[in-house]
């Protein structure tokens, strides 16, 4: 496979998946980086082999062009339709996906009731204290107070 042969195939995976923008940058990028490469004294055969297959490389720019455009992940793929042509319908699992409403509920809640928590828990104490029991209370801890001031 040639240079052209590489960004030949690769426009063709591309035309008609992702707008026509994407698909100028992209063989701009891969044209110029071969370029590069090849300038650099590389020989063109292992430059090409390090890319890889083409198909394969359009359907990741596919993939990554429809998830950008939705906002979230894919769950599956199908790499079939780009990379082989007899149909493979063998799909790779993607990444699991959380809802940030529940997760943003879910943390409401827990705030929610450790808030409850201590509010209750002081508004308890607080009408222990100044309740009439509560005295006894704030007699037992003048009594501390004062004893650990005399022990210096």
């Amino acid at each position: 496979m040639t240079q052209r042969d590489f960004l030949d195939t690769l426009k063709k995976a591309l035309n008609g998946q992702v707008p026509p923008h994407v698909v100028t940058e992209n063989l701009n990028y891969y044209n110029t980086y071969l370029y590069d490469e090849i300038q650099k004294g590389r020989p063109e055969r292992e430059v090409l082999e390090e890319l890889g297959d083409p198909r394969l490389l359009a359907r990741t720019i596919i993939d990554a062009e429809e998830s950008s455009r939705s906002g979230r992940r894919r769950q599956t793929f199908e790499y079939g339709s780009v990379y082989d042509e007899g149909g493979n319908e063998d799909p790779v699992r993607g990444a699991f996906h959380i809802n940030r409403w529940a997760v943003l509920g879910i943390l409401f809640l827990i705030l929610f009731s450790v808030c409850a928590a201590l509010f209750f828990t002081f508004r308890a104490a607080f009408s222990l204290l100044f309740s009439f029991h509560g005295i006894w209370v704030w007699a037992v801890i003048l009594l501390l107070i004062y004893g650990l001031s005399r022990r210096r």
